[in-house]
């Protein structure tokens, strides 16, 4: 009897689904008659498509997983019956299959985002590891929300102030931070903190538009946007900010180890918790509907002392940083 692959194969073949539909040009309509259906129908089934073999999605994949598990052990319902399927993006795979009673489809990375958008199947969709800029211009599709890789300006702001009392926060604005610029600026207006920006069009252009920004700022806000931040303009913008003694906000571990004075980040335990959360929510809910876009809600921060000590900076801990920047302002 031809193996299960063969047969979807075939098919794709048949109906001529393979030309130009790359990674999950999916048999999504044809699923029920190739997986079979014995003990299955009752699960509600959890998608999780990765990007690529990157250890971040790795991890994720396997705390959703492992969080999923214990946490709806003693739950009735959707919950407790659901399935946690994975599937990585490769390019040279063409017939990977969407899973029969699908109910939430989680991406991670923009390539996977990618390919459900192409797909356009209509299930419901959360995407994470994703910049807020490039989540919501897949959102503008219906039936999909994110959880975004930036970290929420409230918080970001909050940090500053712990640097420093009076901080005045420098921006490099690229092609994909761009739109960061009106909602930063305003809630940064509502602390009374002032910021400076500069909008970088070409790559050889931060170099001079950041001298500009250290003269006038005294905290350089590192932004996921790779289109200013990347591994041929970090190290000049780390040691020019270092040498003007205007400490850096990073947005993961590794500036920090770089030489950024400190970073505020999620982790991809924390990102998975909140999937998790996100997913029991749902999956428990009588709705289709999605909620909106949400920042991370676990984060943690890491802080380069021997950059502190050279730039004269005291700081606290980094679990009573934490707590500063959780704790709502008194009214």
């Amino acid at each position: 009897m031809p193996s299960q692959r063969v047969i979807i194969d075939y098919i794709l073949s048949c109906l001529s689904l393979r030309t130009g539909i790359g990674l999950f040009g999916q048999v999504f309509f044809l699923l029920t008659l190739l997986i079979p259906t014995t003990g299955f129908a009752a699960q509600t089934t959890i998608l999780v498509l990765s990007s690529g073999e990157a250890p971040v999605y790795k991890v994720i994949a396997e705390q959703l997983k492992t969080q999923m598990n214990s946490s709806c052990a003693s739950q009735a319902g959707p919950c407790r019956d659901r399935k946690v399927y994975e599937l990585t993006y490769d390019a040279n795979n063409d017939s990977l299959v969407i899973p029969a009673n699908t109910k939430l489809v989680i991406t991670l990375g923009l390539k996977a985002a990618e390919v459900v958008q192409r797909l356009n199947t209509g299930l419901p969709t959360v995407h994470a590891l994703l910049p807020k800029s490039s989540a919501d211009l897949l959102l503008r599709s219906s039936n999909q929300t994110a959880i975004y890789l930036d970290q929420p300006s409230d918080r970001q702001l909050k940090l500053a102030r712990l640097i420093t009392k009076t901080p005045h926060i420098g921006l490099l604005l690229g092609k994909n931070s761009a739109t960061i610029e009106v909602e930063f600026i305003r809630k940064a207006n509502e602390q009374s903190i002032p910021v400076s920006y500069r909008n970088v069009i070409a790559e050889e252009s931060v170099g001079p538009l950041l001298k500009e920004l250290l003269e006038e700022s005294n905290i350089l806000l590192a932004l996921p946007d790779p289109t200013v931040f990347n591994r041929r303009t970090i190290f000049n913008i780390l040691l020019s900010s270092y040498h003007n003694k205007v400490p850096v906000i990073g947005f993961s571990s590794a500036y920090v180890k770089a030489g950024a004075l400190i970073s505020v980040f999620s982790k991809p335990e924390e990102i998975a918790l909140h999937l998790t959360e996100f997913s029991i929510k749902y999956l428990n809910s009588d709705t289709t509907v999605l909620p909106n876009p949400e920042y991370p809600k676990y984060f943690s921060v890491e802080i380069n002392h021997s950059v502190a000590r050279s730039l004269g900076i005291s700081l606290p801990d980094e679990q009573e940083l934490i707590q500063f920047m959780t704790d709502k302002p008194d009214k």
